[in-house]
């Protein structure tokens, strides 16, 4: 008898430093700016906060399990490469990605000129239709290292069958 598949969400957050010298990556696209994200990779905030939600959807833990940042062979790596990990681990535990619903939280660079890209991005890498994919920003009203322009956050959720 086949179990019957059941919908899950998961939920992720993520947060990286601004710096100058660095490239902004964010939902696996180049996002023209002054300052890009500090990290162990890329530090693509979205796709770190997309995969722990999909990782934590089906309880698979988190991105550090499988990419630890201590780990210096991985320095640099690209979010899109451990983005297709993640799918690979849910696709060997039968779940596949129905919905992506992300928010940026930054002050700069404003977002909704790239809302559009990026989705496209996104569809790209997880290949769900842009219809199920949301992607946002708010700012963080001037408070704290997000509204002085330090750092940048991204909230997912991630909705799955499994």
């Amino acid at each position: 008898m086949q179990k019957e598949k059941i919908t899950k969400a998961g939920f992720g957050f993520d947060i990286h430093r601004m710096a100058e010298g660095r490239k902004l990556i964010v939902g696996g696209c180049e996002i023209p700016h002054k300052k890009g994200l500090l990290g162990h990779s890329d530090g693509d905030v979205a796709l770190h906060a997309i995969c722990d939600a999909a990782l934590g959807a089906c309880a698979a833990g988190e991105i550090g399990i499988f990419y630890p940042p201590t780990d210096i062979s991985i320095a640099g790596i690209s979010s899109a490469v451990i983005a297709q990990r993640v799918i690979e681990i849910l696709k060997a535990k039968g779940a596949e990605i129905l919905h992506i619903d992300c928010t940026i939280v930054a002050e700069e660079p404003k977002m909704h000129p790239h809302y559009d890209t990026v989705r496209k991005s996104l569809n790209n890498i997880f290949k769900i239709g842009l219809d199920n994919i949301s992607f946002k920003a708010k700012s963080h009203e001037g408070m704290g290292e997000l509204g002085r322009g330090e750092a940048m956050a991204c909230h997912a959720v991630v909705t799955i069958k499994i």
